[in-house]
């Protein structure tokens, strides 16, 4: 009789976790990047343990670190669709807090490195990018931001606006479509139109690997050539190259 019991109990439980009026209460904090990529040496840490090896579809949690040694990057990918590259040389940490379906607050911490990133827009929420000396408050908005081991960090937009706050002076500009602005430690804050390099720091198909790793990224090109040796009509040797991207 006992036996029965339990196995209708069990029954009955695997019934309503199944049906799609049943939902799993959701704790406040749970909104979790998902890695879609990892190329070569790419760890990551959780609150209460120590680094280990970042595998294809980790789940980074409130408080999780993720780090890309030389020559390596990682794309991570939040449930509404934001994506972000760390490339290489880089460590950040993902913060969120949710409640219920509403999502009150994303950032990322970095301590070094650089990231392109690509931000959906939220109702209400401002996804915020921090290092030790700036914060980044963006919405809806596209580019890149790097915390440099000088005091420098720089804010790209390629697309959407953004606010670049300087932490030890509080002074704060705004950074739009077509422009950089550069943080220091000296309290700065400057904001001019960016160069096409810098737009490219900002574009989130750039792996930041060059040709070693321009095509493993989503949306990145790789260079192909081809080099035809030859002579003109007065014996001048002369290539002819054919260059294009795929």
């Amino acid at each position: 009789m006992k036996r029965k019991s339990v196995f209708l109990i069990l029954i009955v439980a695997s019934v309503l976790m199944l049906s799609p009026a049943w939902r799993i209460p959701q704790d406040k904090g749970d909104f979790p990047a998902t890695v879609i990529k990892v190329v070569k040496s790419v760890d990551k840490k959780g609150p209460t343990t120590g680094w280990q090896k970042a595998l294809l579809a980790d789940q980074l949690h409130s408080g999780y670190e993720l780090r890309t040694e030389q020559g390596s990057f990682a794309m991570i990918k939040f449930p509404d669709e934001t994506k972000i590259i760390v490339r290489q040389n880089s460590i950040v940490q993902v913060k969120a807090q949710v409640q219920g379906r509403q999502v009150l607050d994303r950032s990322i911490y970095m301590a070094k490195g650089n990231v392109a990133f690509d931000v959906k827009k939220q109702a209400t929420e401002q996804f915020r990018f921090s290092s030790p000396i700036s914060v980044a408050s963006i919405r809806g908005t596209q580019g890149g931001y790097s915390c440099g081991a000088d005091s420098v960090d720089q804010l790209i937009i390629n697309e959407g606006l953004a606010t670049l706050t300087n932490l030890l002076s509080h002074l704060s500009q705004d950074v739009g479509t077509g422009q950089i602005g550069i943080t220091y430690g000296n309290g700065q804050v400057n904001v001019h139109n960016s160069t096409h390099d810098e737009q490219q720091q900002g574009n989130i198909g750039n792996t930041g690997l060059g040709s070693q790793g321009g095509n493993q990224g989503q949306g990145g090109t790789h260079k192909k050539q081809i080099r035809i040796p030859g002579e003109d009509r007065d014996g001048h040797k002369k290539t002819i190259i054919f260059e294009w991207e795929e």
